[in-house]
C-alpha cells in the first residue's frame, strides 16, 4: 500500500537542539515550549523525550490536559494565563502555572493556590502588565505563589536592534527590586545572546532545528522530514500544459511525477513556481499550480520513479527555512499548519538516544 503524506520526527535532533540551548545559557533554567502541538512534531512525545527540561510551556489549557493525561509531571506554565473562573478550576485540577498578564487576572488568581509567571509590558504591547502594577502582584500575592517575572523580545530576530536591549534593561530593572527570577529569551534571544544570563530561557522554534532569522544558518538539526508518494509519471510533449490555469507549460517532451499532497495537507498554496523538492537523491522542482490534494515536479533522471517512491518537501535534505521564503511564510506557520491527515512517524526507541 502506498503510505500517505507524512513526517517523520527524529527525537534525536531534538535532544541535540536542547542542547544547543543549554549551552547557550548554562546557568539558566529551560522551559521548554511545545505549544501548538510542540510547532507540529507531538506535544507529548516530545516532552517525554526533553525529560531534562526544566518546566514546559503551552498556550492553553486543553494542551496542557493533554501533557498531564500523559503523564507528564513537570511544571507546566499556561503563557496566555486563564480568563474566567473555568479555567481557573482547570489549572487547579491539573496543577499548572499561569502567567498574570492583565490587571483583571489578579482577580482571579489572588484567591487560589495557583502560581504565576507575572509578565510585564517591555514594548511588545501585546500581553503584559503596566510597571506600576507589579508592586500590586507583589503586595496581593504570597511570595511562595510568585515563579518570576518574563516579557518578551518584540525585535530579538533582529539582534542588534537596540530596543532589544532596552527591553531586557527594563525587565531587569523592574524585578530587581523584589528580588525575583527573570525570563525573556525566546529562541531567537538564546541563538542572539539576548537574555541568556537570565534565570531561565523558553526555546521553542529551535528545539524543532529551525531558525528564527531567515538570512543566517544556525547550529542546529531539522527534526522534522515532510514527505509524499509518486502516484503517478506523465510523458509530457512541448506544448503540454501542466494544472489549473495552465499555468506551466512544457517546452519539450519531458516527465512529470505527481505527488500526493496538496494545501489540504498544509503545503502552502502561495508557493512559488521554481521550488524544489528532493526526489530519488535529486533537486527536482515544482510545476504549476498547487491543488487541494496533489503536486506536480520536474523528473530530470532518465530512471523514472516508481509509483510509492517518497519525495521529501522539507527535512534534511531541503531546509524547511528555504521552503518558508519560497511562500513569502515562516518556519513556524509551515510546522503549525500541517493537516490532520499528514501522519507523524517517530524513529524507534532503541534507535535514538534520548539521554541528554
Amino acid at each position: 500500500m502506498v503510505e500517505d503524506a507524512a513526517v517523520a520526527i527524529d527525537l534525536s535532533s531534538i535532544v541535540f537542539n536542547f542542547k544547543q540551548a543549554k549551552r547557550a545559557a548554562p546557568t539558566s533554567k529551560v522551559m521548554a515550549v511545545v505549544k501548538a502541538n510542540a510547532y507540529g512534531h507531538g506535544a507529548v512525545r516530545v516532552a517525554q523525550c526533553l525529560q531534562a527540561a526544566d518546566a514546559f510551556a503551552v498556550a492553553r489549557v486543553r494542551e496542557a490536559v493533554e501533557l498531564r493525561s500523559a503523564g507528564i509531571n513537570h511544571p507546566i506554565l499556561l503563557l496566555e494565563g486563564v480568563f474566567d473562573e473555568a479555567g481557573v478550576q482547570q489549572a487547579q485540577q491539573y496543577d499548572l502555572d499561569v502567567a498574570l498578564h492583565q490587571p483583571y487576572q489578579l482577580d482571579l488568581l489572588k484567591n487560589t493556590n495557583l502560581k504565576v509567571w507575572l509578565k510585564l509590558e517591555t514594548g511588545m504591547h501585546r500581553l503584559g502588565l503596566p510597571a506600576d502594577f507589579l508592586k500590586v502582584c507583589a503586595r496581593t500575592l504570597p511570595a511562595p505563589r510568585i515563579l518570576g517575572v518574563m516579557s518578551h523580545f518584540s525585535d530579538a530576530d533582529q539582534p542588534s536592534l537596540q530596543k532589544n536591549a532596552s527591553q531586557l534593561e527594563a525587565l531587569l530593572a523592574l524585578a530587581a527590586p523584589l528580588g525575583l527570577p527573570v525570563s525573556m529569551a525566546n529562541s531567537a534571544g538564546i541563538l542572539a545572546g539576548l537574555g541568556t544570563r537570565c534565570d531561565w530561557i523558553r526555546p521553542g522554534i529551535m528545539l524543532y532545528g529551525a531558525s528564527p532569522y531567515l538570512d543566517q544558518a544556525v547550529s542546529l538539526r531539522p527534526a522534522m522530514s515532510l514527505t509524499a508518494p509518486v502516484i503517478a509519471i506523465k510523458a509530457l510533449s512541448a506544448g503540454d500544459t501542466v494544472g489549473y490555469g495552465s499555468r506551466w507549460q512544457a517546452e519539450q517532451a519531458c516527465n512529470v511525477a505527481v505527488l500526493a499532497i496538496g494545501y489540504a495537507d498544509g503545503y502552502p498554496r502561495q508557493i512559488q513556481a521554481g521550488t524544489p523538492v528532493w526526489l530519488n537523491g535529486q533537486r527536482e522542482t515544482i510545476l504549476g499550480r498547487l491543488s487541494m490534494d496533489m503536486m506536480t515536479v520536474s523528473v530530470s533522471s532518465k530512471a523514472l520513479p516508481l509509483i510509492g517512491d517518497r519525495a521529501q518537501l522539507w527535512g534534511k535534505d531541503l531546509a524547511i527555512e528555504d521552503i518558508a521564503r519560497q511562500a513569502d511564510s515562516l518556519p513556524y506557520v509551515l510546522m503549525c499548519g500541517l493537516g490532520p491527515r499528514v501522519t507523524r512517524t517517530y524513529p524507534s526507541p532503541s534507535t535514538v538516544s534520548l539521554e541528554l
